[in-house]
């Protein structure tokens, strides 16, 4: 055998017997290439919840009241003296009252005032309610409700859907339920029309 013949049969035996050697290395495996261009961004982690409730929560507003305290205010209708009374109603009811009535009929309640529902009383001082001139008159009649459910029936159910509830609520009373005979109700405004 040639000396070059020895040479390359060296190399062909080192080569094959460094060849493991090399694969256990990684040695002739390529590289991972990064790419190039931006990062994609990090998923953002959510907080760590707390292990204990805070010590001051926040305050939470009360759902209107609808018996017991008037809504908005911290006395009940019957615990409020006069002047109470009448910024209440000032403030509260009329705004309110004047807005349903407008949307009923605009043209008859354009000018709602105290004297709309408490009359004479609102001139004296008195604001006496039942108010027995409120009462609508058909002709020279004071009607039952029947008859102004025949008569005059988008009135009555003006009334009885929106005026009569959203004054109990207002007043923190209970609208009227015909089964007890109790709560806010058409005769705490009107009189009961003589039989």
């Amino acid at each position: 055998m040639t000396t070059a013949n020895k040479l390359v049969g060296l190399f062909v035996l080192g080569l094959v017997a460094s060849l493991p050697l090399a694969i256990s290395c990684g040695g002739g495996q390529p590289e991972a290439v990064t790419p190039a261009g931006p990062t994609p961004p990090t998923p953002p982690t959510s907080p760590t919840p707390p292990t204990e409730a805070p010590t001051n929560p926040p305050p939470t507003t009360p759902p209107p009241a609808t018996t017991g305290p008037v809504a908005g205010g911290t006395l009940a209708w019957k615990d409020m003296n006069h002047d109470q009374r009448l910024d209440f109603m000032k403030t509260t009811v009329m705004p309110k009252m004047k807005a349903e009535f407008a949307a009923y009929d605009g043209k008859k309640f354009a000018n709602i005032t105290c004297r709309t529902c408490h009359g004479e009383g609102a001139k004296d001082g008195t604001f006496k309610m039942p108010n027995p001139k409120l009462m609508p008159k058909i002709g020279n009649d004071m009607p039952s409700f029947e008859k102004l459910m025949k008569d005059r029936p988008d009135a009555v159910k003006f009334m009885s859907t929106k005026v009569v509830p959203d004054m109990a609520q207002m007043l923190g009373q209970d609208p009227y339920d015909p089964k007890t005979g109790k709560g806010f109700g058409c005769h705490a405004c009107h009189t009961a029309p003589d039989k």
